[in-house]
C-alpha cells in the first residue's frame, strides 16, 4: 500500500508522509486538512500568536507593499531614460509591453492545456519525453556530420547511445514512475479546483512581474536622470531582485502546500463540497496560518538566487575591467555555479518540506527536520521516481516556452506596427522575453 501512494511531486510526498504516519501506528489520525493543525513543535507553542514563523510572513507582506509603492511612485518614468529629442526610443519599451502582456496570458492558457493532457496521459508522456530527447540528440548528431563537425557529432551520438541504454535498462522504474504519476493525476482530476487555484496563482505571479518591472525600470531611470551613485543604485536593485525572487517562490510554495493539503483529503476519502472544499481550505490556510513558514523557506532560496545574480554582476564587471586576471573570473564562475546548485537543492528539499507545512502547519525548521527523516527512509526511491516525473515536466516547460516565444514573434510580425514601432530587433526581444516568461509561468502551473 505504501508503494502505491508515492505519487507525483508534490502529491506523492504528501501521501507518503501519511503512509509513514500510518506505519508508525497513527491509523485513525487525520491531521491537517480534516481536523486542523496538529502536532505543533515547541517553537509554535511558545509563539503567543500561534502562527509559525510569523515575522517572515509580515516581512514579506511589507516588502510587497513597498515594491508596489515604488512602482506607483516611479511608473511615469518608465521609458524616460532617453533624451527628449529621441522620442522614438522613448516609447519603445511601452509599445513592446503590450506584446509581453498578451504573450504571458497566452502562456497561461497553453500551460493549462498541457497540464490537462499530462493528467490524462501522464504514464505515456514519460516514454514520449524520453523518445523525443533521443530523437533530438540523434538529429543533432546527423546535422553535425553533414557540416563535418566530427567531434560535436561524436558527442551527440554518445549522448544518444547513453540515453537510449538508460531508457532500455530503466523500463521497470519508468513503469513504477508512470503508476505514481497516474495516481497523482487522479487526485488533480478528483479536485479540479486545484487547476483553478494554479491558474489564479499564475495570474497573480504575472501581475507581480509587471509591478516589479515598473518598480525597477522606473527607479533606475529616475536615479540615472539624477546622476545617483552607481553603487547605491545597484544595491537597491539587488534588494528589488531579492523581493522578486522571494515573491515568486512564495507563490509557488503556496500552491505546493495547497496541493499537499488536498492530497491529504483525497487520502482520507473526503468528499468536496461548496462549503468545505479541501483545496480552498488548504489555500486559505497557506495564505494565512502557514504563510510565515512558506515565506521563511522562500526567503532562504531567494537569498541564494540573489547572490547568484550579484556574482554574475561582479563577473561581468571583472571581465570588462582592465588588469583583472582570468583566475578571478574563473573563481567567480565557480562561486556562481556552486550557488546555483545550492539554490536548486534548497528548492528541491523545500518541495518536501512544504508538503508537511501544508498538511500539518509545521514551522519551516520543524518541517525540514521531518524531511531529513523522510529521506533517511525513502530517499533513493523518491529521487529515482522524481527523475522520470521531472523529465515529463521539463518537456512540458520547454514546449510552453517555445510556443509562447513563437506567439510573441507572431505578434511582432502580424500585429499592428505601433506595438513594436521604434524597437530595435523586436523579434529577438519578443522571443527571448516571452519564452522565458512562458517557462516561468509553466513552472507555477505545473507545481500541482
Amino acid at each position: 500500500e505504501s508503494g502505491v501512494v508515492r505519487l507525483a511531486s508534490p502529491l506523492r510526498w504528501a501521501c507518503l508522509v501519511e503512509t509513514m504516519d500510518t506505519e508508525a501506528g497513527d491509523v485513525g489520525k487525520k491531521p491537517g486538512a480534516a481536523t486542523g493543525v496538529v502536532d505543533h513543535p515547541a517553537e509554535i507553542d511558545r509563539n503567543p500568536c500561534k502562527f509559525p514563523d510569523v515575522l517572515f510572513g509580515l516581512g514579506w507582506i511589507a516588502s510587497v507593499i513597498a515594491m508596489a509603492a515604488v512602482a506607483f511612485e516611479y511608473s511615469d518614468e518608465v521609458g524616460d531614460r532617453y533624451d527628449d529629442d529621441d522620442s522614438k526610443k522613448k516609447h519603445a519599451a511601452r509599445n513592446m509591453l503590450k506584446i509581453f502582456i498578451l504573450s504571458f496570458f497566452f502562456a497561461l492558457v497553453v500551460s493549462q492545456l498541457a497540464l490537462s493532457v499530462m493528467m490524462r496521459f501522464g504514464g505515456t508522456m514519460i516514454h514520449v519525453s524520453m523518445v523525443i530527447c533521443e530523437v533530438l540528440l540523434l538529429t543533432c548528431g546527423v546535422v553535425a556530420v553533414n557540416v563535418s563537425r566530427w567531434f560535436v557529432a561524436f558527442a551527440f551520438f554518445a549522448l544518444f547511445g547513453s540515453l537510449l541504454l538508460f531508457h532500455v535498462c530503466s523500463v521497470a522504474r519508468i513503469r513504477y514512475a508512470a503508476v505514481t504519476l497516474h495516481v497523482g493525476t487522479r487526485i488533480v482530476l478528483a479536485f479540479p479546483v486545484l487547476q483553478l487555484v494554479a491558474f489564479v496563482t499564475a495570474v497573480v505571479s504575472v501581475v507581480f512581474i509587471f509591478v516589479f518591472a515598473l518598480a525597477i525600470f522606473g527607479y533606475w531611470n529616475h536615479q540615472t536622470a539624477n546622476d545617483a551613485a552607481a553603487g547605491k543604485v545597484v544595491v537597491v536593485l539587488l534588494v528589488f531582485l531579492f523581493i522578486f525572487f522571494w515573491s515568486q517562490q512564495v507563490f509557488k510554495y503556496v500552491l505546493t502546500g495547497t496541493t499537499a493539503a488536498t492530497a491529504q483529503a483525497w487520502w482520507y476519502g473526503e468528499t468536496p463540497s461548496v462549503a468545505n472544499h479541501p483545496a480552498l481550505n488548504g489555500l486559505a490556510r497557506n495564505c494565512t496560518y502557514n504563510l510565515g513558514s512558506i515565506c521563511f523557506g522562500a526567503a532562504v532560496v531567494a537569498v541564494v538566487e540573489t547572490l547568484v545574480v550579484a556574482v554574475q554582476y561582479l563577473k561581468k564587471k571583472a571581465t570588462n575591467a582592465p588588469g583583472v586576471g582570468c583566475c578571478v573570473r574563473c573563481l567567480l564562475g565557480c562561486v556562481q555555479c556552486c550557488l546555483a546548485c545550492c539554490a536548486a537543492v534548497m528548492d528541491y528539499v523545500n518541495k518536501y518540506a512544504f508538503a508537511y507545512v501544508g498538511m500539518h502547519g509545521y514551522s519551516y525548521l520543524y518541517a525540514g527536520k521531518k524531511v531529513v527523516d523522510l529521506f533517511a527512509h525513502h530517499g533513493f526511491t523518491a529521487i529515482g521516481a522524481d527523475f522520470f516525473v521531472d523529465t515529463v515536466l521539463f518537456a512540458n516547460h520547454v514546449i510552453v516556452g517555445v510556443v509562447t516565444a513563437a506567439f510573441g514573434v507572431l505578434l511582432v510580425n502580424k500585429g499592428p506596427d505601433s506595438w513594436h514601432k521604434h524597437s530595435a530587433s523586436p523579434e529577438v526581444a519578443a522571443g527571448l522575453i516571452c519564452g522565458i516568461g512562458g517557462l516561468a509561468l509553466s513552472g507555477i502551473i505545473f507545481a500541482v
